[in-house]
C-alpha cells in the first residue's frame, strides 16, 4: 500500500506542475499574445486558441509528466528502497517536463515574431 500511496500522489502532483507549467508556457508566448491580444480595433485577434491550442496543451500537461513517473516507477518496482525509486522517478519526470517545456516554447515564440500565420495561407492574416 506505502508503494501505491507514493505512486498515487506522485502522479497527481506531476499532474497539477505539469499542467501549469504548460499553462505559464503558452500563456506567456508571443504566438499567443499576438492571437489574443489583437490589434487595433481587435484587428488580427483570433480568439480560436481558446478551444483549439489551449485544450490540448493542458491535456499534454496533464498527462505526460504522470505517465513518465508512473512508467518509471512501474520499471523500478522491486529494486530498491521505495525513496530512491521515488527520486528516481522525480528526476526522470522532471527532465520530460523541461524538455517538453523547452519544445512548446521553441513552437510558440517563432524566430519571426512580425510574420505568425493565424491560417494556412501564405501570406499573414495580420497582413491584410
Amino acid at each position: 500500500m506505502e508503494q501505491r500511496d507514493a505512486a498515487g500522489y506522485g502522479g497527481c502532483a506531476t499532474a497539477a506542475l505539469g499542467a501549469a507549467t504548460a499553462l505559464y508556457v503558452w500563456g506567456s508566448s508571443g504566438r499567443t499574445r499576438r492571437h489574443m491580444g489583437g490589434g487595433f480595433e481587435g484587428h488580427g485577434r483570433d480568439l480560436s486558441v481558446l478551444w483549439t491550442e489551449l485544450p490540448l496543451v493542458l491535456l499534454a500537461g496533464m498527462l505526460i509528466p504522470p505517465a513518465v513517473w508512473l512508467l518509471t516507477m512501474r520499471l523500478l518496482r522491486g529494486h530498491g528502497r521505495l525513496r530512491y525509486r521515488a527520486l528516481v522517478a522525480a528526476v526522470c519526470t522532471a527532465g520530460v517536463l523541461a524538455l517538453s517545456a523547452w519544445g512548446l516554447h521553441a513552437w510558440a515564440n517563432p524566430h519571426d515574431p512580425d510574420h505568425i500565420p493565424l491560417s494556412a495561407s501564405p501570406v499573414s492574416d495580420l497582413d491584410a
